[in-house]
């Protein structure tokens, strides 16, 4: 399969137009890694034929019915809760009088519900569920003093697949587990090992990868297997006129797991009259 990687789809920013010029011209498909209770909508919005998301590959959420949505007076409330429209298009939560949460919607729409917060009586986050473009509940995020505690990732089923653990601010455990038994089967430290060792397990060696930029969308392929590329379209020189640490680093084979790195001619000349080595370099047309 030939892939290109991507970290999150920001639909209104120049990286994803960018991004979204070479997935159509190279007929790629994509993969995101980033979490996105709204990347079904945003594919079918975007008109992208295959993708795949690392989120919805780890909790098999991978049947979305693209007409389907929670409207926000069926959605899952206590009982004898009031829901009113606000003047800034937030939907708020009240029990007998009393403020307990708001609900958002998903842009658009007017009625599909994209996220519904519970506040403590202070108006701390308690809890917040997110809701996919198709109604089913993403996630369940538990707050303790309106500080993150635990995230969890669902499963169509409800049940949670990925667990992310909090201390002080700070995302420092993550674990996937059986959601049957909640045995946990692998565990990580941080965001960045979980990305990297999960995108090893989704890729194979007989699959292409694009990146586009050499931040975390590159670092995420450490451990893969798969042929690498980094369609260079930043400018190979920082704003002091030196070449980026990753680019050179790529180029002098320090970075091993980027086997190819795809330019246009005029980067490539200026990359030459620096004397760079330009072994793993290809030129390609502006893009």
């Amino acid at each position: 399969m030939r892939y290109e990687l991507v970290n999150g789809v920001h639909t209104n920013t120049d990286v994803w137009q960018q991004e979204k010029k070479i997935l159509l011209a190279d007929n790629l498909h994509l993969l995101s890694i980033g979490s996105a209770p709204n990347f079904a909508g945003t594919m079918r919005q975007e008109a992208i034929k295959h993708s795949v998301n690392l989120y919805d590959w780890l909790t098999k959420r991978t049947a979305y019915d693209p007409d389907d949505y929670l409207f926000f007076n069926r959605a899952p409330v206590p009982d004898g809760t009031n829901i009113l429209m606000n003047s800034d298009g937030f939907l708020a939560l009240e029990y007998d009088g009393a403020p307990i949460g708001q609900m958002k919607l998903y842009p658009g729409t007017n009625r599909a519900v994209k996220e519904i917060d519970y506040f403590n009586p202070d108006g701390t986050n308690d809890l917040i569920e997110e809701y996919a473009t198709d109604g089913r509940q993403y996630t369940q995020l538990f707050y303790n003093e309106g500080q993150p505690q635990e995230f969890d990732f669902l499963n169509l089923k409800g049940q949670p697949i990925i667990r992310y653990y909090y201390y002080e601010n700070v995302l420092n455990y993550i674990t996937i587990e059986d959601p049957e038994t909640q045995e946990v089967l692998e565990h990580y430290d941080n965001l960045n090992e979980f990305v990297c060792r999960q995108v090893a397990n989704l890729l194979t060696v007989q699959d292409q990868v694009t990146v586009c930029y050499m931040g975390v969308e590159m670092m995420a392929l450490r451990y893969t297997k798969s042929h690498n590329i980094l369609r260079l379209c930043e400018n190979p020189f920082d704003e002091q006129g030196e070449i980026r640490g990753n680019l050179l680093g790529i180029l002098n084979n320090d970075i091993q797991y980027i086997q190819e790195v795809q330019m246009t001619q005029a980067a490539y000349n200026a990359l030459a009259l620096r004397n760079f080595k330009l072994d793993k370099a290809t030129v390609v047309a502006d893009s």
